[in-house]
């Protein structure tokens, strides 16, 4: 409903040409997931339910546990949550019905865009998929609880870097749930013929259904977008690209120096460092080399990219005609729950000038819990928002609410560079 109501760049006053989403549209690569996706943007009736339409199968369910905030309250002789005793979050009986409630959505009336990001293709953004945790997720029995060491052994075998497994479980604590079909784990080549349409110009083409890529070009009037595909199939949740995607990228880049270029991706260049690649498999290309490359070409300008739910903004290269300006968006889900409107424009000397405004959805300011009406989704936004400037596992250190708003120049900024071509 924001997007749609901004029409025009606040500082350019020019029409918006395409709305970008860095990745992630899905949070564990299912198939149900990307469906109620595609939903949201097209305007239809979502239902963001798996399972039981009538029964809470999930955290507090039927298995109640302090460490997770249960909204409808404490059972007859449990002890309060933590969220709840600790951090004074509110008791909002039947929340957990209302957030899985059928709805129709706003859509979105712009071009739309998308890049592929880990969530999209890992389970947990970190996990290959495979026939057994497909199975696992389809079936109608949840695991609840591992045996100690169990779950130390999880710890350290879903990592940054791959490969990333889940430990073998013996003899687990499970309850039984409602089996779901569509919870099945979707591959690359499903992404793709997901968001391929042969009328649609959102940057994929029939070549990228073909090969499986999901790595993609669009030009506009005098901006090139060249989105990359950041995402390790072999596991771990940060990321690097192939050699084939690689020997691509700069091919594009020799025949766009009469352009300019912005680079999209989910992961910022900092964060592309996850190099494993099985025997057989291709080598994988880390952000070492691709910075290298970028800062010879002078017509890249800027870098698009999400992944780690924060606002940042920084310059890449030697000097004002050679490099890039990062910018990082935070996420939907971690506060500050922000998108983030750029803005490229030629002024009267032909220099280029970057432009940074945040964009806040259109949830609720300040909603009342204690009045809070389940059936508006707009209450519910604002009610998630809410939550999550007060999430009480983000209080301080790197992981802090204060580091995802990052400063006032990460968020609201205008930058210069000289004329390049």
């Amino acid at each position: 409903q924001a997007i749609n109501r901004t029409d025009i760049g606040p500082i350019s006053k020019r029409k918006i040409d395409s709305v970008i989403i860095t990745g992630d549209l899905t949070d564990n690569a299912q198939r149900n997931e990307l469906l109620w996706f595609s939903a949201l943007l097209k305007g239809e009736k979502i239902r963001p339910d798996s399972g039981s339409h009538t029964e809470w199968e999930g955290a507090g369910g039927k298995i109640y546990s302090p460490f997770y905030w249960n909204p409808h309250g404490t059972p007859k002789g449990e002890r309060n949550d933590y969220p709840r005793e600790l951090y004074g979050f509110p008791t909002i009986q039947e929340l957990m019905h209302a957030v899985r409630a059928p709805f129709y959505a706003s859509g979105i009336n712009h071009l739309w865009l998308a890049v592929h990001g880990n969530h999209d293709a890992l389970l947990q953004g970190t996990v290959a998929p495979s026939l057994p945790l497909t199975l696992a997720a389809q079936n109608d029995e949840k695991i609840t609880a591992i045996a100690d060491e169990v779950a130390l052994q999880a710890l350290s075998n879903v990592s940054e870097v791959g490969p990333a497994s889940y430990p073998d479980v013996t003899n687990p604590e499970t309850i039984t749930i409602t089996a779901d079909p569509s919870r099945e784990f979707v591959g690359g080549e499903t992404w793709v013929q997901h968001f391929y349409h042969e009328d649609e110009d959102n940057g994929l083409t029939s070549e990228n259904l073909k090969k499986n890529q999901k790595y993609w070009r669009r030009d506009f009037e005098k901006v090139t977008i060249l989105a990359l595909d950041t995402v390790n199939p072999h596991g771990g949740w940060q990321g690097s690209i192939d050699e084939t995607q690689f020997e691509w990228l700069k091919n594009q880049l020799i025949n766009l120096r009469d352009r300019y270029v912005l680079i999209s991706s989910h992961h910022p260049l900092q964060d592309l460092y996850n190099d494993y690649a099985p025997p057989g498999q291709k080598k994988r290309v880390t952000g070492v080399q691709i910075e290298e490359l970028l800062i010879r070409e002078k017509s890249v300008i800027a870098w698009l990219c999400g992944h780690t739910h924060r606002h940042r903004m920084a310059y890449f290269g030697p000097d004002s005609h050679h490099g890039f300006w990062q910018i990082e968006t935070a996420s939907l889900i971690d506060w500050p729950q922000q998108g983030r409107i750029v803005e490229i424009f030629l002024d009267q000397h032909e220099q280029v000038w970057i432009a940074s405004t945040p964009i806040n959805h259109a949830g609720s300011i300040l909603p009342d819990p204690e009045h809070l009406k389940l059936d508006e989704v707009n209450e519910l936004a604002g009610l998630s928002r809410l939550l999550s400037v007060n999430d009480w596992q983000r209080r301080g250190g790197i992981f802090s609410i204060e580091n995802n708003e990052g400063t006032s120049f990460d968020r609201n900024a205008i930058v210069a560079l000289p004329k390049r071509i």
